[in-house]
């Protein structure tokens, strides 16, 4: 069983689409409706775009864990701002990998001023945990209205 965690090819975009639409129907928003083509086309941004990340978890020819990211100006500071759009990982152990190498990334670019890093409603408590190991340690809350 080979692994590797590598940036992430076009070749990749089905799986990583897959990834991104298996772990929104993981805990599904009610009443909202997962459009696919958004899906992909965030996905080709992250893939293909020098400004944005991803890389993937490969094992056996399939992809398995994802982490993307897309980077944007910031509102109301200078600079830019990184925001994790899909992390899922069906690997134990990759992920971390993952997000190690997203984080060395997003800290290398001095264009960067802050990194965002949503985790989904039922998302597992020990990501919260390894994030703030990893020196994310400013939460914010989230309050939202599904209509």
């Amino acid at each position: 069983m080979s692994k590797i965690i590598r940036p992430a090819v076009i070749r990749d975009l089905n799986g990583v689409c897959a990834l991104g639409i298996e772990a929104l129907n993981d805990d599904p928003l009610p009443n909202l409706v997962i459009k696919p083509e958004g899906v992909r086309k965030l996905a080709i941004d992250c893939i293909s775009s020098a400004s944005n990340f991803c890389w993937v978890c490969e094992k056996d020819g399939k992809i398995v864990g994802a982490v993307s990211a897309i980077v944007y100006e910031m509102a109301f500071y200078e600079r830019r701002q990184c925001e994790v759009v899909q992390f899922y990982c069906k690997e134990p152990g990759e992920g971390v990998k993952l997000i190690r190498e997203f984080l060395k990334w997003a800290r290398s670019r001095r264009i960067i001023k802050l990194i965002l890093f949503t985790l989904e409603r039922g998302a597992d408590p020990r990501i919260g945990k390894m994030l703030r190991r990893m020196g994310l340690d400013s939460e914010l809350p989230m309050f939202m209205e599904v209509r």
